[in-house]
This record gives C-alpha cells, sequence and structure tokens, in this order.
C-alpha cells in the first residue's frame, strides 16, 4: 500500500492505492488531510459561490419580463401545467402536515446536501471528485448565464394561474417569508425572478450522480430519492415549473458531459504520443 499525491486540471487528488494480487489498483478514500491545493480549491468554490448569490440577486430588475416568460411557459406546458402541476400545488395548500416539512426540505436540503455530498467526493477523491467539482461550477454558470439573459417568475407570483404559494402560506412554521426559501430579514435581498433553470432540482441531480457512483447501497437509494422528492417539492410549493425541472437538468447534464469529454480529450492527447514513439521503434 502506497500514498500518492497529484494535480490534474486543477484538481488535487490525495489518496492511496492497493494493489491486489491480480494486479489491479483499487483507489482508497482519502485520509482527512487538506492539501494546500484543495484549500485553493475549496476557496475558489466559496468565492464562486458567494459571486453567484450576488449576481443571481442583482438580476431581479425585469418583472414584466419575468412574468411573460412565465406565462410563455405556461403556453408550452398546457396539460402539464392544468392537469399535473396545479392540482398538485392545491392539494399541498390542504395537507399542512406534507406541506410544512416539504417546506423545509425546500429551505433546507439544497444548501445541506450539495457541500456535503462534494465533501465526500473529495474524501473519494480521483475521477469522482474533479467530475463533480467541475460539473457544479460550470453548471452553475450555465444557470448564471441564462438567469441574466432570460428572467422567470415562479408559478407562485404569476396572478390569474391559481399557484399557491405554499412558503408563504406556511410561513409560521419557519424562518422564512415571502421570498421562497430566504430567512425574511433578507427576502428583498434575494431574486425571484430566477426560476429557470431550477437549480433547486440541478444540484439535487448533481447530487444523484455523485452519490450513484460512491461505494454502499444507502448512496444508490439516496442517489434516486433525494431527486425525486426535490421534484415534487419545488413544483408542489409552487416555485418552478416542470420546465425549470429540465432547465436545471439539462445544465448539469451539460456540464457532466463538458468535463467527461475534456477527460476523454486529454487522455487521447496524453496516448497517442506514446502509440507513436512505440510505432517508431
Amino acid at each position: 500500500m502506497h500514498g500518492g499525491q497529484g494535480h490534474q486540471g486543477g484538481v488535487a487528488e490525495v489518496s492511496s492505492q492497493l494493489t491486489t494480487g491480480g494486479g489491479s489498483t483499487v483507489q482508497l478514500p482519502r485520509s482527512g488531510r487538506f492539501s494546500r491545493a484543495t484549500v485553493i480549491e475549496l476557496g475558489t468554490l466559496v468565492a464562486l459561490f458567494a459571486a453567484y448569490t450576488v449576481i443571481r440577486a442583482a438580476q431581479g430588475t425585469d418583472v414584466p419580463a419575468a412574468l411573460a416568460h412565465a406565462r410563455h411557459i405556461v403556453d408550452l406546458e398546457q396539460w402539464l401545467f392544468a392537469h399535473i402541476e396545479l392540482p398538485l400545488n392545491q392539494w399541498l395548500a390542504g395537507a399542512a402536515i406534507v406541506a410544512v416539512p416539504a417546506c423545509y426540505f425546500y429551505a433546507v436540503f439544497h444548501y445541506l446536501a450539495t457541500p456535503l455530498v462534494l465533501y465526500r467526493s473529495w474524501r473519494v477523491g480521483g475521477w469522482i471528485y474533479r467530475r463533480g467539482y467541475w460539473s457544479i461550477v460550470i453548471a452553475s454558470a450555465i444557470a448564471l448565464f441564462i438567469y441574466a439573459r432570460y428572467p422567470v417568475a415562479p408559478p407562485r407570483l404569476v396572478t390569474g394561474l391559481g399557484s399557491i404559494d405554499i412558503m408563504r402560506e406556511f410561513a409560521d412554521y419557519g424562518w422564512w417569508g415571502e421570498a421562497a426559501s430566504a430567512p425574511r430579514a433578507i427576502g428583498d435581498a434575494t431574486n425571484q425572478y430566477a426560476a429557470m433553470p431550477s437549480l433547486h432540482f440541478g444540484w439535487s441531480l448533481w447530487c444523484g450522480i455523485q452519490m450513484w457512483s460512491f461505494t454502499g447501497l444507502r448512496w444508490r437509494i439516496a442517489a434516486v430519492v433525494y431527486p425525486t422528492l426535490q421534484i415534487l417539492v419545488v413544483v408542489a410549493t409552487g416555485n418552478h415549473f416542470t420546465l425549470d425541472v429540465a432547465g436545471g437538468a439539462a445544465c448539469v447534464l451539460v456540464a457532466f458531459g463538458l468535463v467527461t469529454w475534456a477527460r476523454d480529450v486529454r487522455r487521447r492527447g496524453e496516448t497517442t504520443p506514446a502509440a507513436s514513439a512505440g510505432a517508431a521503434r
């Protein structure tokens, strides 16, 4: 058994490897030590998240456009909104025993699960961490660009649709007010017109993909259950249309695809010179 430390694609790898009798190599989880590169990566991620929060909050001034875009989404969804999303939202409004946990789920897990899964990915190390790190950065950047160019109001803020603001209806049970999951005191500092894409779902899908790569049946179960519940919650609470959810999924899947493509290109670039050198001997 031996330890190794490397740096590929801007991401540190601190892991151990075990060579089995058959000659295959098994990568073991990282130790709890933070390398200098890892500290820089995490600091960069925190800075990016802060910039994302500030810039996202600043893109909520064109309310007429956001409302118009939301109505356009309703026109596209038609039957789906009228027969699935709206009845689900109205049912939840009358079921406090389900609505209150749904509000807490919406307010908490988005900000709790994502860093926990990222930390677990770091502990696992290797490709799983590199893939997770860069994919969430890229997905968030894509979403931020869309927020700036295409504001969309959530169903709960569009008059005439019949959608009920579940978080507002049950605000007495938690810390949130009229601005979705934002605490009452800072609701005005958030952008409520950034519903497309839904990163509440997008980040939960990111968590699901990462957790599916972890060892253990419980991680696999969580990988399916968490994003599934998130879809139901974001739609039922009136915070997102189903197309917003699809947009969040697209951001994450495109990001994972780009990261995987970049890895494959790099591998081909590394193997081609070696193959050429072997043929020349």
